[in-house]
């Protein structure tokens, strides 16, 4: 009952707002006809076809409208107005590429009321749907009852979840949350559990999570059974409060259980091949309409003032740990450069022309070469030379975290203000804990805001940069 219903809404939401964008393009259509813009008939033909293709596009980015997990309301009108602003995004992209007297057009009518109506659209519809939605679910639809049973840290974490998903389901709580009843033994839990599920059958529940210590079940197979003779679902949630304080990450490998440390996006074969598409993409771009005409000119600069090569090569550690030679705008006089030493505010080993390329962060352009042999990406933590990675691994935990992905020529933690650097081991956990908070929350989006905040940084100027 629970699905059929969650299905029938989602489909029925689904071709409402399709619907709705279809009907956005045609009030467009007929404006533009209306008032004479000077637009081919080929581009208009295709509106409807781009219209229906890139909401699409945009719902399945952001996935709108799941089926498999549970309906969480917040996220549906949060993920709703994403994909609307991207699709609107995605739109008119195609019509700033293919089209010319733009300015007319976002003066117009045309322009206007296609966006007033969807907009409107998209307010009503979510505030009807919540409306509709509570005023059927207790008339016509059976509820779908969930409990939870065994009272924990996990299980009261697993009935915040369950509250906050509960559209589609009755969620009752934690059956035996007021008992003070202290089980003692594998035998009087299993008894216990045996009159829990009985009384939850008793109660009409259809859905029952067991959220124990795994030491204290004998035979989970057989209080399996025992939920199938009485047509319920069992459940079993394993509590490891008590030997890690952390959130784990689970996943399944064939039937084995996997518990992870944390969870990482970028294991996902399928997210590695978006993040190296679009870092042969960027850095292509960068070296074609950039470093084309920046590095020749820059290198006259640079050996002008000082002796010594135009390009400065380090091994830092990379992925895995694996050291590669990492490149960069050569920034300091040959004599004076030591290697294992931090750039310090006010550097004497630092050139005239080494300090604007410092700066301003153009020293670090060169590294687009190593995006596209595959030693760096664009947005990661950033590489360290070898010994500072040695000296701090021995003083920060997790610290070696960050070398799981590859690193980057701009991250997380440089946008944040910690780049630079670094006079106490304070600092680096501080670092480390944004480069880790990066691995654990990695998205293209992400990656692209990233890039966008480092040119809106790099314009501003940061008091690290030196």
């Amino acid at each position: 009952m629970r699905n059929r219903h969650k299905l029938t809404f989602i489909f029925f939401c689904a071709v409402a707002d399709m619907f709705a964008m279809v009907v956005g393009t045609v009030i467009f259509l007929n404006f533009i006809k209306s008032e004479n813009i000077g637009w081919n008939e080929l581009f208009r033909d295709k509106m409807i076809a781009i219209t229906a293709l890139s909401w699409l596009f945009s719902v399945t980015y952001f996935k709108l409208y799941r089926v498999d997990s549970l309906f969480n309301l917040e996220d549906f009108f949060s993920n709703s107005w994403r994909a609307f602003i991207f699709q609107r995004v995605l739109w008119h992209s195609y019509i700033i590429i293919f089209q010319d007297n733009l300015l007319s057009f976002y003066w117009s009518k045309a322009a206007l009321f296609p966006l007033s109506f969807l907009l409107f659209y998209f307010l009503l519809s979510r505030i009807l749907f919540t409306i509709i939605r509570e005023k059927t679910k207790k008339s016509f639809f059976k509820p779908y009852k969930v409990a939870i049973w065994g009272f924990n840290k996990t299980s009261i974490e697993l009935a915040s979840h369950l509250e906050a998903n509960s559209f589609f389901i009755d969620f009752i709580g934690i059956l035996n949350e007021n008992s003070t009843e202290a089980l003692s033994n594998d035998e009087d839990f299993s008894l216990k559990l045996i009159q829990a599920i009985q009384s939850a059958h008793a109660a009409d529940i259809n859905e029952l999570y067991i959220v124990s210590s795994p030491d204290v079940i004998d035979d989970l197979n057989y209080f399996f059974q025992l939920g199938d003779r009485n047509c319920m679902r069992l459940k079993y949630v394993p509590d490891f409060s008590l030997i890690s304080k952390k959130h784990f990450s689970s996943s399944h490998l064939n039937n084995f259980h996997v518990i992870n440390p944390r969870f990482e996006p970028l294991q996902n074969t399928y997210n590695r091949l978006i993040k190296r598409i679009f870092d042969l993409a960027f850095s292509l771009l960068v070296i074609v309409l950039i470093m084309s005409w920046l590095y020749p000119l820059l290198a006259y600069l640079i050996r002008k003032q000082s002796k010594g090569p135009v390009l400065f090569k380090q091994i830092r550690t990379g992925k895995k740990n694996e050291p590669f030679y990492c490149y960069k705008f050569r920034s300091m006089y040959v004599d004076g450069a030591d290697e294992c030493q931090q750039a310090k505010k006010g550097d004497v080993r630092v050139t005239p022309i080494g300090k604007f390329l410092r700066k301003t962060s153009l020293d670090e352009m060169p590294q687009f070469f190593n995006v596209l042999m595959g030693n760096m990406s664009v947005v990661g933590p950033r590489p360290h030379m070898i010994k500072h990675t040695s000296d701090y691994n021995c003083h920060i935990d997790d610290f070696m975290v960050r070398h799981f992905v590859k690193p980057g020529i701009t991250g997380l933690a440089q946008v944040a203000g910690l780049r630079g650097e670094t006079k106490k081991v304070s600092d680096m956990k501080r670092r480390v804990n944004t480069d880790i908070q990066y691995v654990q929350s990695w998205s293209i989006i992400t990656d692209i805001k990233i890039c966008f905040l480092t040119i809106i940084v790099t314009l501003k100027g940061d008091k690290n940069a030196f």
